[in-house]
C-alpha cells in the first residue's frame, strides 16, 4: 500500500494559523496630527472626547487614535475649527515654512507680547492707584 501520509492535526492547524495571522493588516505609525491630539485630549475616554468635539463616530475616533485608520478631511476640519485648531494647524504644517505661515508665527508672538504688555500696564496703573 502507497501512498502519502497527511500531516498530523496540530501541524495542519498551525500552518493554518502561520497563515491567518500573516494576512492581518499591520498598523500604520500614529500620525504627528493624531499624537498632538492625544496629548491635548484627555486621558480618560479620548475617544469619546474627540467625538464629542468633531460628531466623528466612536469608532473611527479609536481608529484613527491607535493609527488603525489615516485622518480624514471631516475630522481635520473640525479639529481645525475647535478650541485646539491652533495647535492642530502647527502639526499639520510640520517642518513646512512657506512665507504666509512665518508671517502667521510672527503675528501670533506680536499678539501674545501686546497682551502681554496690556496686561503688565494693568498691573502697573492697578498697583499705583493702591498706593494713592
Amino acid at each position: 500500500m502507497s501512498g502519502t501520509v497527511a500531516p498530523s492535526r496540530v501541524d495542519a492547524k498551525n500552518g493554518h494559523c502561520r497563515n491567518r495571522q500573516s494576512k492581518r493588516p499591520t498598523r500604520q505609525p500614529i500620525s504627528p496630527v493624531m499624537q498632538k491630539v492625544q496629548g491635548l485630549l484627555p486621558k480618560s475616554k479620548p475617544a469619546v472626547q474627540l467625538h464629542i468635539l468633531t460628531d466623528v463616530p466612536i469608532s473611527t475616533c479609536e481608529k484613527m487614535l491607535c493609527g488603525q485608520r489615516p485622518e480624514n478631511v471631516e475630522l481635520l476640519t473640525a479639529l481645525l475649527r475647535s478650541d485646539m485648531g491652533r495647535d492642530v494647524l502647527f502639526a499639520l504644517m510640520g517642518d513646512a515654512r512657506p512665507a504666509w505661515f512665518t508671517r502667521y508665527r510672527k503675528q501670533l508672538d506680536v499678539n501674545a507680547a501686546k497682551r502681554q504688555l496690556k496686561s503688565l500696564i494693568e498691573t502697573l496703573e492697578q498697583e499705583a492707584s493702591d498706593e494713592a
